[in-house]
């Protein structure tokens, strides 16, 4: 099982000077699923949520996530996804 995954952005995008073409993904601990809880304010929907958790794995600012490509953030979602648990059938 490896600590990290990479994906490659089908539409890469610009954070500041630098092209960003894929991002590495970091298993989350829990220490990062307990700040996940903690952003539950009124007003922050699930999708705020994902995007804060994806962000700080991804080591990118929310305002960098902003520009990703709506698809990109779809595949990297996936592979978040699949770092997660499976909940008991």
């Amino acid at each position: 099982m490896t600590d990290t995954a990479r994906v490659k952005l089908v539409r890469p995008f610009r954070v500041e000077e630098r092209m960003i073409t894929e991002v590495t993904i970091r298993r989350p601990k829990v220490r990062d699923l307990r700040a996940l809880e903690k952003v539950r304010e009124p007003g922050v929907t699930e999708l705020d949520q994902s995007i804060a958790m994806t962000a700080t794995l991804c080591d990118l600012s929310t305002e960098a996530m902003d520009e990703m490509d709506a698809a990109d953030f779809a595949a990297v979602s996936v592979v978040l996804g699949s770092f997660l648990p499976k909940a008991p059938a």
